[in-house]
């Protein structure tokens, strides 16, 4: 029996974006001291995610696709506990390893080393636990001769690198992937995509974001297609991928 490791029920995401009219100096700096009214704000509401509704059992690997501004980095960032939802429910069952935006997870000021042992207690590993992965998440990196520089000096591609290794190789029931592909060299490219496999066939959670949808093809066995905060299609990953490449060719 399949067990679910990510219900998500009536999502929904809302952003309020504002303007003030009057934005001069003077008048900014005499309402701050009461010499003026504040003006009125300009409010627009942007719903980021509309009533979203899916759920993802143990074990299976999910695949989105979507525009630029579909939702699905908001989706994935809801999901991660990084932004509460505006109303509805998302349940995860089970420890999380996430690689959202390059640095997310990482302290700036801390060395690679350091960020490793801070991404372990976040998933609530033990230190032992980390260590006893440590040499794989470092050779699988590849920047072992950055590992005592703070990472705020890595370039976007050791910073992925080592953000991939550690979500890949620390004890994650669940993995949230957002475009790692697009900063990292072609080689690390085709290594990641291998680590993937194993991954998917030990039988671990994965859900990933990707323009790439050959990768999406390759990797998984659901896709869910968004578009303006909504979901389009959900089912068999060619079926899904083959559609929106459909719509895409007629816009």
């Amino acid at each position: 029996m399949t067990h679910p490791a990510i219900i998500v029920d009536h999502l929904t995401k809302k952003y309020h974006l504002g303007s003030i009219r009057e934005d001069s100096f003077k008048k900014i700096l005499g309402q701050w001291i009461g010499l003026h009214k504040k003006p009125i704000a300009e409010t627009k509401e942007f719903l980021a995610l509309n009533d979203v509704t899916f759920t993802v059992n143990q074990g299976e690997v999910l695949g989105i696709v979507g525009h630029n501004g579909a939702g699905k980095s908001t989706l994935l960032k809801v999901l991660s506990r990084i932004t509460e939802p505006t109303s509805g429910e998302a349940r995860v069952y089970g420890r999380v390893g996430t690689l959202l935006e390059i640095g997310t997870g990482f302290h700036p000021d801390l060395n690679g080393i350091e960020n490793i042992f801070l991404n372990g207690s976040i998933l609530g590993m033990r230190p032992p636990e980390i260590r006893q992965c440590l040499d794989e998440i470092i050779a699988f990196s590849g920047v072992e001769k950055f590992l005592y520089t703070p990472v705020k000096h890595y370039s976007s591609g050791m910073m992925v690198r080592l953000a991939f290794s550690v979500a890949a190789h620390l004890q994650a029931d669940i993995i949230f992937l957002d475009e790692v592909w697009g900063a990292g060299d072609q080689e690390f490219s085709q290594k990641s995509i291998a680590k993937m496999k194993s991954i998917v066939k030990s039988g671990r959670t994965v859900v990933v974001i990707s323009h790439d949808l050959a990768i999406l093809k390759e990797l998984c066995t659901r896709c869910l297609w968004m578009e303006k905060g909504r979901i389009i299609q959900d089912g068999p990953a060619d079926r899904v991928i083959e559609t929106y490449k459909e719509s895409t060719k007629a816009t």
